[in-house]
C-alpha cells in the first residue's frame, strides 16, 4: 500500500492547503499558528514550496494538531534534524573517526534511556549519536560555548536528551555548535552586523549563533510551520530582544524600517524581493537548499546576489529531492560537483569542508562580488 501511495503522490502530488482545511480548527492549533499558516497559504511563498515539503508539512501539522508545540521534540523534530536510525554508514564516518585514539566512557543508564515518543531502538541510536557528537565537539574550540545554550529551549519542547559530564545533551545542541564552528571558519562572524537565515527550521542554529554572537541583528526567513516553531522558541530564548513577525508586510520601506527596529525579524521567502542591495552581511542556508526544486534554488540565488555580501550553506553532496518526480518532471537530482546548483559567476568559493555529521554533507562559503 505504501508503494502504491508513493506512485500516486508522484502523479497527483498532495497539497498542504487541502489538509489544512481539515485541521485548522483543532484546539491544539493556537491563534498564532493559525494566523501564520493562513498568511503563508495566501502568499507567493506558498507557490515556492516543493512537493517534498507539502508532504512533510502534512505530517508536521498532523503532529501539531494532536499535541501542539509542547511535544515538538519527539514528533515534528524527526522531520528536521533529529536522527533515530542508522540507515547509511557513510553518515557516521567523521564522528566515528573522531572517536579513534580518543577513548571515552559511556554511561549505560544514559545509553539505554528510553526517550518519550521513541522506540527503544530509536532511543539507543539517538543516545549513542549524542555521545559521538559530544566528543567530536569536545575536540574543537567551539566546545567552550556549550554552557551558553539554554535548557529551557533546547530541552523545553519534550526534546530527547541524555546527560554527559553533568551537562544535558541533545543532538540539536551539538550540531548547532558544529554548524557555528564551520560558519566561523568560513567567515569572521564578529565583524558582521546583520545575518539572515533561510530555512531556519526549529531555530536551533539561530539560537546558538545569537547566544554566542549577542551583537547580531537577525532575520529568519522560512515557511509554516517552521517559522511558527522558531518564532515561539526564540521569544522564549531571548525575552529581552525585540522580536517581530513581519509576514504580512508588502511595502519595501515599511519592511526595512521594521527590520531595522528589530533584534530578530521573521519574514516569508517572497518578501526577500524587497530587501535592498547589500543590506545583509551574511546569509545562511543550513540543511535546506537541497530540499528545493532547481527553479526555486535559482530564484533564491538570484535574490542572494542582490542583497547579501556573503553566503554559507550546507547541503548533501548528492541527493534526489523526494516526491519531485512526476509525469512532467522526471528527476530533480542535485549533485554539487556536477554543477546542479549553478553557482552564479560573481560568487567566489572561499570555504569548502565536509560536515562532521552527516559526513556526506558539504559546508560551503561564498563571497559575493558587486
Amino acid at each position: 500500500m505504501h508503494i502504491i501511495n508513493k506512485y500516486i503522490n508522484k502523479i497527483f502530488p498532495k497539497r498542504f492547503d487541502t489538509y489544512w482545511k481539515k485541521i485548522k480548527d483543532s484546539q491544539n492549533i493556537d491563534s498564532t499558528l493559525r494566523y501564520i499558516t493562513n498568511s503563508f497559504i495566501n502568499s507567493k511563498s506558498y507557490k515556492l514550496t516543493s512537493n517534498y515539503w507539502h508532504i512533510l508539512n502534512i505530517s508536521n501539522y498532523k503532529s501539531l494538531s494532536e499535541f501542539g508545540i509542547k511535544k515538538y521534540g519527539s514528533t515534528v523534530a524527526k522531520n528536521y534534524y533529529t536522527f533515530t536510525e542508522m540507515h547509511h554508514d557513510e553518515w557516521f564516518d567523521k564522528v566515528i573517526n573522531n572517536s579513534k585514539n580518543n577513548p571515552y566512557k559511556i554511561d549505560s543508564t544514559e545509553l539505554f534511556k528510553k526517550q518519550d515518543g521513541f522506540s527503544l531502538k530509536e532511543s539507543i541510536t539517538y543516545n549513542y549519536l549524542c555521545y559521538l557528537l559530544f566528543y567530536s565537539l569536545n575536540k574543537t574550540n567551539t566546545f567552550q560555548h556549550i554552557s551558553k545554550l539554554n535548557d529551557k529551549t533546547y530541552l523545553g519542547f519534550n526534546d530527547p536528551y541524555i546527560k554527559i559530564k553533568d551537562t544535558n545533551i541533545t543532538t540539536d545542541k551539538i550540531i548547532s555548535l558544529l554548524d557555528y564552528e564551520k560558519i566561523q571558519k568560513a567567515f569572521e562572524v564578529k565583524k558582521f552586523k546583520r545575518v539572515l537565515e533561510i530555512g531556519a527550521g526549529s531555530g536551533r542554529a539561530s539560537e546558538a549563533i545569537l547566544s554566542i554572537e549577542k551583537h547580531l541583528k537577525y532575520i529568519i526567513c522560512d515557511i509554516a510551520p517552521a517559522i511558527y516553531i522558531s518564532y515561539s522558541r526564540l521569544k522564549l530564548a531571548f525575552p529581552d530582544k525585540t522580536i517581530s513577525l513581519l509576514i504580512d508586510i508588502d511595502n519595501k520601506i515599511e519592511l526595512e524600517e521594521k527590520i531595522e527596529n528589530s533584534d530578530i525579524a521573521f519574514v516569508f521567502p517572497h518578501q526577500l524581493e524587497m530587501l535592498s542591495e547589500n543590506s545583509v552581511d551574511l546569509t545562511l542556508a543550513i540543511d535546506c537548499i537541497h530540499e528545493m526544486d532547481k527553479s526555486t534554488i535559482q530564484y533564491y540565488f538570484k535574490l542572494f546576489s542582490h542583497f547579501t555580501k556573503n553566503f554559507y550553506l550546507s547541503i548533501w553532496e548528492k541527493t534526489d529531492v523526494p516526491y519531485s518526480k512526476n509525469i512532467l518532471n522526471k528527476k530533480n537530482k542535485l549533485d554539487y560537483e556536477s554543477g546542479d546548483y549553478v553557482i552564479p559567476e560573481n560568487w567566489k568559493n572561499i570555504f569548502k569542508e565536509k560536515i562532521v555529521f552527516p559526513s556526506n554533507m558539504l559546508s560551503l562559503g561564498f563571497k559575493i562580488k558587486e
